[in-house]
């Protein structure tokens, strides 16, 4: 915005994060979180032959590795998912 600078300058005791900028940070937070732990748990279903309990997958042959796939599926999706955030949250004016 080429005005941005004409602009007067936010009071000195107006927070910098607002009460409802608090809240849907924390929605945020909380759905992401959400999200990724389902996702995480489809994963090892499907990498741990439908396993999801560390005692049962410890006993399924070469676990690490199908761990490793899931944890791999997990990161994924989060760093998309963070991605996807970062790019609806820019302004497009």
């Amino acid at each position: 915005d080429s005005t941005i600078l004409e602009e007067r300058p936010r009071p000195k005791d107006e927070p910098v994060v607002l009460n409802w900028m608090w809240v849907s940070m924390v929605l945020n937070g909380a759905v992401l979180s959400l999200v990724i732990i389902i996702v995480y748990i489809i994963a090892l279903m499907y990498y741990c032959d439908g396993q999801v309990m560390q005692e049962a997958i410890k006993d399924l042959p070469d676990y690490d590795s199908k761990l490793m796939d899931a944890r791999t599926v997990a990161f994924i999706s989060l760093v998309w998912a963070e991605n996807i955030r970062a790019y609806c949250s820019r302004s497009f004016n």
